[in-house]
C-alpha cells in the first residue's frame, strides 16, 4: 500500500470521526436545553447502570453542576468534529516545510487534532460508562438483540488511530521524530534534576572522602 493511499485512508477514517462529532455537538447546540436537561438525562440512565463506582462519581462530581457540565460537552463536541475535520484536510494535503507560509499554524492544528482526539476518547469513554458498558466489551447472550459494542465503545481505538496519525504528520513536519523529542526532553528532566540536587559543602565533601 503507497503511502498516499495510508494518508488518504487514515483521512477518511479521522473525517467521518470528525463528522460524527460535529453532528452531535450541533444537535446539543440546536436542541437549546441540553445543559438544563442534563441532570434528568444522567439520573435516569443511573437507575439500572451496573457500574456502582460511575454512577457515585456522577452523583457527587457532575450532578451538581450538570448545567456547566452541559455546556462544556456540547461546545467541546462541536470543537473536536471542526479540529478533526480540518486534521483530515491536513493529511491530504502537502507537508508544509519550516520557512514555508502557513507552516507554524499547521503544526500548531496538527498538535491541536491531535488533543481533540485525546479528549473525544476520554469522552466517549466516559459515555460509555454511563451507558452501563464495562471496561472490554465481552460475549453476552441476554444482548442477543443489541449491537456487539456500542459507538462508544468502538470510537476510542480509532481516536487513538487519528492520535498516531497526526502525530506522525507533525513529526514529519518538522522533521523531529517523537524518539527525539521524548529524548529531549528526559535530558531536560535529568538536567534539571542534577542542577537542583543539593551540593555537599567542602567540608563535609572532604569528610566523606577521609571516611
Amino acid at each position: 500500500m503507497s503511502q498516499k493511499t495510508t494518508r488518504w485512508l487514515l483521512a477518511a477514517v479521522q473525517a467521518i470521526v470528525g463528522w460524527e462529532w460535529l453532528m452531535s455537538g450541533s444537535n446539543k447546540l440546536l436542541s437549546g436545553t441540553f445543559p438544563q436537561g442534563l441532570a434528568d438525562t444522567l439520573t435516569s440512565m443511573m437507575k439500572d447502570n451496573p457500574d456502582n463506582w460511575y454512577v457515585a462519581f456522577l452523583q457527587y462530581t457532575i450532578l451538581p453542576q450538570s448545567v456547566l457540565y452541559g455546556y462544556l460537552i456540547e461546545w467541546t463536541e462541536v470543537t473536536i468534529g471542526i479540529l478533526l475535520l480540518g486534521g483530515a484536510f491536513l493529511l491530504l494535503g502537502q507537508p508544509r516545510r519550516k520557512g514555508q507560509p502557513q507552516y507554524r499554524l499547521i503544526v500548531f492544528y496538527s498538535l491541536a487534532a491531535m488533543g481533540a482526539a485525546l479528549v473525544g476518547a476520554f469522552l466517549t469513554i466516559n459515555f460509555h460508562f454511563l451507558a452501563g458498558g464495562w471496561v472490554f466489551p465481552w460475549f453476552d447472550g441476554s444482548a442477543a438483540n443489541e449491537e456487539g459494542i456500542d459507538l462508544d465503545a468502538l470510537l476510542p481505538p480509532f481516536e487513538f488511530v487519528i492520535f498516531l496519525a497526526q502525530g506522525a504528520l507533525v513529526a514529519n513536519l518538522t522533521g523531529i521524530s517523537w524518539r527525539q523529542r521524548f529524548s529531549w526532553i528526559s535530558q531536560r528532566l535529568l538536567w534539571k534534576k542534577q542542577a537542583v540536587s543539593p551540593q555537599l559543602p567542602l567540608g563535609d565533601a572532604a569528610s566523606h572522602g577521609q571516611a
